[in-house]
C-alpha cells in the first residue's frame, strides 16, 4: 500500500472541503439588519453595537480561539418572506452559531428563527412575539427578546409623562400610531392609561410607515388644542417630518416620540430644533453621563468609534452578543446549541449595569441592568430625565419646558 504524502492529503482536502475548512477556522455570527428601505438607519444603529462586541472578542484572541465572522442579510422591511429567506439563509446555508437583530418582525422572526436552535436576539418588543413562543416554549427555546414588550413599555411612557415637572393647561392628548402590531400595541395601552387617569384622547390616529406629509392631522391638532401629543412611529423619517411641519405653526403642546426620538437620524437631521422632544428606550445604557464607571467606559468608547452619542439598540446588541459568547465560553462548544441555550437561560449575563435575566419567555423584561430610559432631547442631544423600574429621576438631567410652549 502506498503512503499517501502530507501534502497530497492537504491538496485533496483542500480540494473536496476547501470552503468547510476555511469555514471552520471562523465562527459565523449572522446578523439579519435593515440595510435598504426606511428602517435602515435604525439597522445602522444596531449593527454598530454588534460590530463593536464582536471586534472587541476578536481583537481579545477571538472565541475559543477562532475568529468571529459577521454575516449579514438585508431584512429591509421585515415582510415576511423576507424574515423566512434571512433564516434558511444564515442558519440553513452558513450555518450561523448564533443570530442578532434589531427589530425582525414583530412575530414572524420566532417561527423563522424557531426553526433552527442557535441563539437568536432581536429587539422584537411585540406581544405578538411573545404570544407566538408561548405556542411552543420548547421549540422557540432559542428565541430571546432584547427588550421589554410594547406593553410595558408604553405603561413606562405613561409614567414618565405624568411625573415631568410640568403643569399640564389640559387634559386632552393626540395619539398617533403605526398600523403594525407594535403600534397598535402601544396606542391601545397608553390609551386605556390615560382614559383611566382622567385623560380625553381626543384624537387617535394610525398611520402606515411611510407618512410624511402631516398637514391634515396638523390642522385638526390645532384645532383641539392638547396639551400632549405623543407618536408613536418606530422610525426615523417620519417623526422628522411631523416635529418639522409642527414647529411651522407650534402649539402648547408637550410631544413625546416614544422610541422614535432615539434612531441617531432624527436629532442628527433636527438638531437643536427638536429641543424639548421627550421619548424613550428600552434596555438603554443612559449616556452621555452614565450612573457608574463601567458605564460610562462603554459610552466614551462607542462615541470615540463612531463620533456621536449612543442610540436605541446600540447597547443592548452589543451585550446580546456578548451574553452569547459568554455562554459559549462556559459551554465550551459554540455548537452545543441546547447548552449554551441553556445557559443563557439560566444565568444571564453580567453587564455594565449589572446583572441581566430573560424571564421564563425569554423576554428581556425592564430590569435595572436593562432598564427603561426616558430621554429629553436638550442642546441638540439627548439626555436622560428618567429611568424605570423604577421610575426615578435622572441625577445629571432635568426635564425643561419646549421653547416653543409660551
Amino acid at each position: 500500500m502506498k503512503k499517501i504524502s502530507l501534502l497530497t492529503l492537504v491538496l485533496v482536502t483542500c480540494l473536496f472541503f476547501g470552503p468547510a475548512v476555511m469555514a471552520a477556522d471562523t465562527i459565523p455570527v449572522g446578523v439579519p439588519i435593515p440595510m435598504t428601505g426606511w428602517a435602515a438607519g435604525s439597522g445602522s444603529d444596531y449593527f454598530k453595537g454588534i460590530k463593536m462586541a464582536i471586534d472587541e472578542i476578536n481583537e481579545s484572541g477571538g472565541l475559543l480561539g477562532k475568529q468571529l465572522e459577521i454575516i449579514r442579510f438585508d431584512s429591509k422591511g421585515f415582510e415576511p418572506e423576507v424574515v423566512m429567506q434571512a433564516a434558511d439563509y444564515l442558519c440553513g446555508q452558513k450555518n450561523v452559531a448564533s443570530g442578532h437583530a434589531g427589530w425582525a418582525g414583530w412575530g414572524q422572526d420566532v417561527r423563522a428563527y424557531g426553526k433552527y436552535d442557535a441563539p437568536f436576539f432581536a429587539d422584537d418588543g411585540s406581544q405578538a412575539a411573545v404570544d407566538i413562543f408561548k405556542e411552543d416554549p420548547e421549540k422557540y427555546y432559542n428565541i430571546y427578546q432584547t427588550t421589554d414588550v410594547g406593553v410595558e413599555q408604553a405603561k413606562s411612557m405613561f409614567r414618565a409623562l405624568m411625573a415631568l415637572p410640568y403643569k399640564y393647561p389640559n387634559k386632552k392628548v393626540v395619539i398617533i400610531n403605526t398600523d403594525d402590531s407594535w403600534g397598535l400595541e402601544v396606542g391601545d395601552t397608553l390609551e386605556k392609561s390615560f382614559t383611566e387617569s382622567g385623560w380625553k384622547v381626543s384624537k387617535r390616529e394610525t398611520v402606515p410607515y411611510g407618512t410624511n406629509e402631516w398637514g391634515v392631522i396638523l390642522s385638526q391638532i390645532r384645532r383641539i388644542k392638547p396639551a400632549l401629543i405623543h407618536i408613536e412611529i418606530p422610525s426615523g423619517q417620519e417623526n422628522i417630518t411631523f416635529v418639522q411641519q409642527f414647529l411651522k405653526k407650534p402649539s402648547d403642546a408637550i410631544i413625546s416620540l416614544g422610541w422614535g426620538v432615539t434612531p441617531r437620524e432624527v436629532v442628527d437631521t433636527l438638531g437643536t430644533l427638536a429641543d424639548g422632544i421627550v421619548g424613550e428606550m428600552p434596555s438603554g445604557l443612559p449616556g452621555p453621563k452614565a450612573p457608574n464607571a463601567a458605564g460610562q467606559a462603554w459610552v466614551d468608547k462607542f462615541v470615540s468609534l463612531y463620533k456621536h452619542q449612543v442610540p436605541a439598540g446600540a447597547w443592548i446588541a452589543y451585550t446580546a452578543v456578548k451574553a452569547w459568547a459568554n455562554a459559549v465560553v462556559k459551554v465550551g462548544d459554540a455548537y452545543d446549541f441546547k447548552a449554551v441555550n441553556a445557559y443563557i437561560k439560566e444565568n444571564g449575563y453580567v453587564g455594565e449595569l449589572g446583572q441581566i435575566k430573560w424571564d421564563k419567555d425569554n423576554v428581556l423584561r425592564a430590569q435595572a441592568g436593562a432598564p427603561v430610559v426616558h430621554y429629553q432631547v436638550q442642546g441638540g442631544e439627548l439626555q436622560p430625565i428618567f429611568t424605570d423600574p423604577p421610575l426615578t429621576p435622572y441625577p445629571s438631567t432635568t426635564f425643561k419646558k419646549p421653547g416653543w410652549i409660551k
